[in-house]
């Protein structure tokens, strides 16, 4: 099961950029995801659906996007399991492109290790030299053939645990103009936020709005992250 994620950076006179939104594909993802709340079986389905009850109430009261990312969405809470003491494993690959540079390829180490940093969720990173070895991996592209940088291309198992990840970064824009080191750390912040569960926010102060201006998490960015890894990945809504 998988979803994909894309971002486009449009640079203005002033340096101003954004993220759009991305589109998303799955393989019968809906009913082995249910499971998450109704695997007891039939005795405890009054239990499975106060479980959701709850979970809608508690993101409804909070001051975050993560209930506008589910109704943009399909409703799934998706996110790793506490990594805090097994960091996820991630290989970022040296470009064999146009326009790559080693300054490109640690601004998006850069971008993991902020989101370590400032993100107060249980998942931390572990670089390693081998993509055998790596859960996520990011790979680099010289441009798409669409207004897009960045992409994030999540796997999640039948339970909305996520299990794999792979992000791909562009080095150039669709038009041919180099992508600055800058743009790249911030597309890969935002593509992180992909990766670790998070949708789209509905507020353009956010990092995680689809086409802003922001270049670094904001506060409603890390307490959304909080929230989803304080709850049980699965479907929200009920059957």
């Amino acid at each position: 099961m998988k979803r994909l994620f894309a971002a486009i950076l449009v640079i203005a006179l002033v340096s101003v950029y954004g993220l759009s939104r991305g589109n998303s594909r799955s393989s019968s993802e809906t009913e082995p995801s249910r499971q998450l709340f109704d695997r007891e079986g039939p005795g405890t389905a009054d239990s499975a659906k106060s479980s959701r009850v709850s979970v809608r109430r508690r993101i409804a009261e909070s001051d975050t996007y993560l209930g506008y990312a589910l109704a943009e969405g399909d409703s799934m809470l998706r996110r790793w399991r506490d990594r805090s003491a097994e960091p996820v494993t991630v290989f970022i690959s040296a470009g064999r492109v146009p326009g790559y540079s080693e300054d490109l390829r640690s601004a998006v180490r850069e971008a993991f290790v902020r989101w370590e940093r400032v993100g107060a969720i249980p998942v931390v990173f572990s670089f390693v030299r081998d993509s055998t070895q790596a859960e996520v991996e990011v790979k680099w592209i010289e441009s798409f053939t669409i207004r897009r940088t960045g992409q994030a291309e999540v796997t999640w198992d039948p339970s909305g645990w996520l299990v794999r990840g792979l992000l791909t970064i562009a080095t150039h824009f669709d038009d041919g103009r180099a992508v600055s080191r800058e743009v790249v750390n911030t597309v890969a912040l935002h593509e992180i936020g992909h990766l670790l569960g998070l949708g789209h926010s509905d507020d353009p102060a956010d990092l995680m709005y689809p086409a802003t201006s922001v270049q670094d998490l904001t506060p409603r960015d890390r307490r959304t992250a909080r929230l989803l890894y304080a709850l049980p990945p699965g479907f929200v809504r009920d059957p």
